[in-house]
């Protein structure tokens, strides 16, 4: 398969680009998971905080919020300005199996810089039921699209995602993060894309859809090697932890 070439143009800085209030990204983070195979609460686990003020440790999933956070608040205004209603904060948190130890953890966070928080009930049939709800929601509530990301890719960095939703303004289409010689997440869905979701089942996830979109023309790649890195054991941390020392 052939994927379409990331225009230059997408490696503009924020400022060079044309003012793009006028769309709405949902950005949701998949937070559902039993993480069977970590043994125990993964996204709890502390890691060394990506905060350039100060040297601290957090759960892996408030360093994940936390940096999609100060994404939206200091380079991005992709909400149309209405001065007739309260400012929506676009990011969507999906828990599930350890909803009761995870969501304390993200009140600071929460009301630092509000966000949404969806418990998806049917999280032990797979990943595809927390995709399918966060589709449903970005569709409901009028998105023009949707970012998944998942909690555990921690090796992400906010120019990763800034890469990505301007390659998203820059061309209009469904965008995919590349690596491993794969199409993966984090990735982008335009409005038009979020009714095939609802088909999905298991573990299946977003990877059908990136593929199916690819074929037809309707998706562009970019590559972002760090999207590899994920914590799925917890060899994984330990080795994670030990590259941050």
């Amino acid at each position: 398969m052939t994927l379409p070439p990331v225009p230059k143009s997408a490696a503009l800085t924020l400022a060079e680009q044309t003012p793009c209030s006028s769309k709405r990204l949902l950005i949701v983070v998949l937070a559902a998971g039993e993480s069977k195979r970590f043994e125990g609460v993964k996204l709890a686990q502390l890691i060394p905080s990506l905060s350039a003020t100060e040297t601290r440790e957090q759960a892996i999933i408030c360093t994940h919020i936390e940096l999609l956070q100060q994404l939206h608040c200091q380079d991005l205004d992709l909400e149309r300005q209405d001065t007739h209603s309260p400012q929506h904060t676009p990011l969507l948190v999906i828990l599930g199996a350890h909803q009761h130890i995870l969501q304390p953890l993200l009140a600071e966070l929460n009301s630092r810089q509000p966000f949404d928080i969806l418990i998806n009930p049917h999280w032990h049939t797979g990943l595809a039921s927390s995709v399918s709800l966060a589709a449903s929601y970005a569709k409901e509530q009028g998105f023009d699209a949707m970012l998944l990301t998942l909690a555990d890719q921690v090796a992400l960095s906010a120019d990763d995602y800034r890469q990505l939703i301007l390659t998203w303004h820059e061309t209009g289409k469904d965008v995919a993060a590349h690596y491993l010689d794969d199409l993966g997440v984090p990735a982008i869905f335009n409005a038009s894309t979020l009714p095939l979701f609802t088909h999905l089942s298991g573990d299946r996830g977003a990877k059908s859809i990136l593929k199916q979109q690819a074929q037809q023309g309707a998706l562009v790649a970019i590559t972002l090697p760090r999207a590899a890195i994920d914590i799925d054991t917890q060899a994984d941390l330990a080795s994670w932890l030990a590259l941050k020392e």
